[in-house]
C-alpha cells in the first residue's frame, strides 16, 4: 500500500540486443497523474536496472511509463496511492492475531494492508460506513426530503444552496441520512446543494470487528496455497471436520460468495434499510 506522502519505488531491467543487462544512454519516467496532467519521476540507471521513484502527493489512480536509449527499452504499469483517511477500521496487528502470524514477521504486511482496506469497503457497503470521515456530495433540489449517499450520518458541516450557506435552524438531519428542509422545499435547481457531513460510528460494535477480521481470514487462506488453495476444492484442508457436511462444503465456502454466511451473520444486526423519501 502507498500512502499519500510516500515514495513509490520500482526497478525495471534493461537488457541490450543480446539479453545481456545494459545501462541505457538515457532513462526518463512520466507518471500521469490521478487528474490526467502529467509529471516525471526520478529514473536511476544502475548495472542493468533503472530504479524509478516518485514521491507521492495525491490519492488515486497514477500510470507511469519509462522509456530509454541505448538500448531502447518500453515499460508501462500502475499503482494506486490511498486516501489519506485510511478508511479501515481494524489495525494490521489485529488482522495478524486473527491469522495467527507472529507480529515480529513483516514479509506479508503490505499485502495485509491492502486486504484490510478492501475488506473494511465490502463491510461498510453492507452496515454504512464505519471509519468516521467527512464527505461532500452535491444533490438536486426541489423536495423537502434529500437523501446523501452514506450513512449513519453523526453530524452535518456546512449546507449551501447555489453557494449561499443554509442556517442550520432550517433543517435535520436523520442518522439514516434524510435532511429535511423545516419550512418548504428545497430551492428547485440540479446539484444545486452542497452537503458537507460526517458519517461513521463514534464506536465500532464488536460484531462489525469480529466480521471484518473474519472476511480477511477467509480470503487470505488462498494466498497462503498448498492445501490451502482455493482451487482444491477444500477435501485436504483443516476448515473443517472431514466427513461431516462441513467438510464437504469446505471448497463451495472459497469458491463460491466472496462474503460467506459467517460474515453476513454477525454483520445482520447493522445491516442497512432503505432509506423512505
Amino acid at each position: 500500500m502507498i500512502e499519500v506522502g510516500a515514495v513509490f519505488r520500482a526497478s525495471v531491467p534493461v537488457r541490450d540486443s543480446s539479453g545481456q543487462p545494459a545501462t541505457p544512454g538515457s532513462a526518463a519516467v512520466s507518471v500521469m497523474l490521478p487528474d490526467m496532467t502529467t509529471t516525471s519521476a526520478t529514473a536511476i540507471s544502475d548495472d542493468g536496472v533503472v530504479r524509478v521513484e516518485f514521491v507521492t502527493t495525491e490519492p488515486g489512480l497514477h500510470r507511469w511509463r519509462l522509456e530509454t536509449t541505448d538500448p531502447i527499452t518500453v515499460y508501462s504499469d500502475a499503482f494506486v496511492v490511498v486516501d489519506t483517511t485510511w478508511p479501515a477500521f481494524v489495525g494490521l496487528a489485529q488482522v495478524k492475531r486473527h491469522l495467527n502470524m507472529p507480529p515480529d514477521d513483516t514479509t506479508d504486511d503490505d499485502e495485509l494492508r491492502g486486504f484490510i482496506l478492501s475488506a473494511s469497503a465490502v463491510v461498510e457497503d453492507i452496515v454504512g460506513v464505519v471509519a468516521a470521515r467527512t464527505i461532500t456530495e452535491t444533490l438536486s433540489g426541489g423536495e423537502q426530503h434529500l437523501a446523501v449517499e452514506r450513512s449513519p450520518v453523526m453530524r452535518i458541516e456546512t449546507v449551501t444552496v447555489d453557494g449561499a450557506v443554509v442556517d442550520p435552524g432550517e433543517y435535520a438531519a436523520s442518522p439514516a441520512g434524510l435532511l429535511v428542509r423545516r419550512s418548504g422545499r428545497w430551492p428547485q435547481g440540479f446539484h444545486n446543494v452542497t452537503v458537507t457531513y460526517v458519517a461513521g460510528r463514534s464506536m465500532v460494535p464488536a460484531n462489525l470487528v469480529d466480521a471484518t477480521l473474519e472476511l480477511i481470514r477467509v480470503n487470505w487462506r488462498p494466498q497462503q496455497g498448498g492445501n490451502y488453495s482455493a482451487f482444491d476444492m477444500g477435501g485436504s484442508d483443516d476448515f473443517g471436520v472431514h466427513g461431516s457436511v462441513e467438510a464437504s462444503l469446505q471448497g463451495n465456502l472459497r469458491l463460491g460468495f466472496f462474503v460467506p454466511n459467517a460474515v453476513t451473520q454477525r454483520l445482520q444486526p447493522d445491516q442497512r434499510g432503505p432509506v423512505v423519501l
